[in-house]
């Protein structure tokens, strides 16, 4: 009887790695001769987690996991279903013809900003080329309040005349950019993605009369990479300036003087109309399109001023001092032909401003506070104005005007108002009552149609809807908004809803989705850190910090955001920055 051999382990794990070979090259590939269209049908049934997980298999599966179809399609599930079944009948399909139809022009699915908006429509040869991860990416982090934080210096220790000025730094952001003003610097534009000086001009003498005290965007040129602001003061002067994005530079169009009807205190601008706010609530609505002059004196002579104001700046680095004719995109402007004035000695503090273009005509809102017999009341007032029908007719004609109030809201901490104004009868900024001395009431007030947002002094926000139409004008019953824990200094909000508070200690700044919504929503931002531009290879930027740890040692006056970032004027110890927070 033969003895068998005993088997050894390592022929056991020899014939296994043979047997697991053979099967590997014997049993067919089903996924590889697979079309690329197939697979990505395949990968549309995954759910997200999934998804990220094919990533890293191959390098075929990395392209295919972030085709546009997977993630317009998880796009479209995630954020824009939801928000298209809160339109009424939408359910059921009286509001559609079947299905959910898209416009090719920019839509308000996205974030409620022009720059990126991730427009979902059908049949665009050029969709393919969108970055629709990028978007479900960007969207998410805001959902979540996750971003990036990095600091911006604007300026270093201020001296004591700086301080002494009543008004510092005005901010305001768009498509990326950030435009600002000081009687010292002057008007700068910063690009927020590489945080880079794009260009610079000075605004004249620095002195307390000189200093800027409003400031707006009219950004309907910025598919021409043309951005137009206009500034007001304290001396109740003002000027348009034009940004030229690809050229790199700031031009003067058009610098008006003082005024003896006081300080500015808001101010809209919507080429060709401007509308402007002193501290005593007086409302000024100038159009550029005004009356032909006489005769090309006015017009030269305007130009020459102009070119004066530009000679007289001092070079910096990024600045433009040349002459306004040396750019044909950009001209000098005629003055201004006032439309119409409104006064009122009711009104008061805070107030706000805003120009929007409709179909057949244009609507000039002023959003004001006035005391009344049970506390205080918004009251909003809008001018109709028709565009001039033909180039013979320069000057817009008002239509209509209409008005519209809150119901009153008690302060429970304040005293009783000085003046008692009932709401019903409040007749607009045409009224001429006794002057108001109460003190009580919003800290400040942001308007974008339909949305009215009231930041309160108890930590909370109020917000209004109001209703137009050609007949009419109506504010929705207000909805309180808590969620800060500190004093909010500031808040903004687009037309979908999405608004942005600040505490002013900076501890705490919020994100809110507002649309549809019988109550408020907030989620809180929550900073991460991101290596800075100090820390590339030959890099060396000094305008750049690393906050590794966010440090709340100075005051927030100021909060604007876009659709990717959200940025914040920071004071603390004589300087000045903007705390940029970046979602994608």
């Amino acid at each position: 009887m033969t003895c068998k051999r005993k088997r050894l382990q390592s022929d056991i794990t020899s014939r296994a790695a043979i047997s697991k070979r053979s099967r590997h090259t014997t049993e067919p590939d089903l996924l590889s001769p697979l079309s690329d269209e197939l697979l990505i049908r395949i990968l549309t049934f995954l759910p997200l987690p999934d998804l990220l997980n094919t990533s890293p298999v191959s390098r075929r599966f990395y392209h295919l996991s972030g085709d546009y179809q997977l993630w317009k399609r998880l796009y479209y599930s995630h954020f824009v279903l939801p928000r298209a079944l809160r339109i009424p009948g939408f359910r059921d399909g009286s509001a559609r013809e079947g299905k959910l139809h898209y416009s090719s022009r920019k839509a308000v699915w996205a974030d409620g900003r022009k720059g990126g908006w991730a427009d979902m429509h059908v049949g665009d040869s050029d969709d393919s080329s969108r970055d629709w991860k990028k978007q479900y990416k960007l969207r998410h982090n805001w959902s979540k309040g996750k971003c990036a934080v990095e600091e911006l210096q604007l300026r270093q220790e201020l001296s004591l005349h700086e301080t002494s000025l009543s008004h510092k730094v005005l901010v305001n952001i768009t498509e990326g950019i950030a435009i600002t003003a000081d009687a010292t610097t002057g008007l700068r534009a910063w690009d927020l993605k590489t945080k880079q000086l794009l260009a610079q001009i000075g605004l004249g003498e620095v002195d307390s009369g000189a200093a800027p005290s409003c400031i707006a965007i009219d950004d309907q040129k910025i598919h021409q990479h043309i951005l137009e602001i206009a500034i007001g003061f304290i001396d109740g002067g003002f000027g348009v300036w034009a940004l030229d994005v690809e050229e790199r530079r700031i031009l003067l169009r058009y610098r008006h003087k003082k005024s003896s009807n006081g300080e500015l205190v808001g101010v809209a601008f919507s080429y060709p109309y401007l509308l402007t706010a002193t501290k005593s609530v007086l409302i000024s609505m100038y159009t550029f399109d005004g009356p032909n002059k006489t005769d090309c004196a006015s017009t030269l002579e305007s130009t020459r001023e102009v070119n004066s104001y530009v000679r007289n700046f001092e070079n910096k680095p990024g600045q433009d001092s040349g002459r306004i004719e040396q750019d044909p995109k950009i001209v000098t402007l005629q003055a201004p032909y006032l439309l119409t004035s409104l006064k009122s000695h009711t009104s008061r503090a805070p107030l706000t401003l805003s120009i929007r273009k409709t179909t057949g005509s244009i609507i000039a809102s002023i959003v004001y506070t006035f005391s009344t017999l049970q506390g205080w009341c918004l009251g909003i007032q809008d001018l109709h104005l028709r565009p001039p029908i033909s180039r013979s007719k320069h000057t817009s004609d008002i239509i209509t005007t209409r008005l519209a109030y809150t119901l009153p809201v008690w302060n429970s901490s304040s005293h009783f108002p000085s003046t008692l104004t009932s709401p019903a009868r409040h007749t607009g900024l045409q009224s001429s009552h006794q002057e108001n001395g109460a003190i009580y009431g919003p800290i400040n007030l942001c308007y974008t149609h339909p949305y009215l947002l009231a930041t309160l002094p108890d930590n909370t926000l109020i917000l209004y809807l109001c209703t137009s139409n050609a007949t009419s004008l109506s504010i929705s019953p207000g909805i309180r908004l808590w969620g800060h824990t500190s004093g909010i200094s500031d808040a903004e909000i687009t037309a979908r809803g999405k608004a942005v508070s600040v505490s002013s200690r900076g501890e705490e700044i919020r994100v809110w989705e507002l649309e549809g919504r019988a109550h408020g929503k907030s989620i809180e931002i929550r900073p991460a850190t991101r290596p800075t531009a100090n820390d590339k290879e030959g890099t060396d930027d000094p305008a750049i910090i690393d906050t590794t740890a966010v440090q709340w040692d100075g005051r927030r006056n100021w909060v604007g955001f876009d659709d990717e970032m959200v940025i914040v004027l920071k004071e603390s110890r004589g300087r000045e920055s903007l705390m940029v927070y970046d979602f994608t």
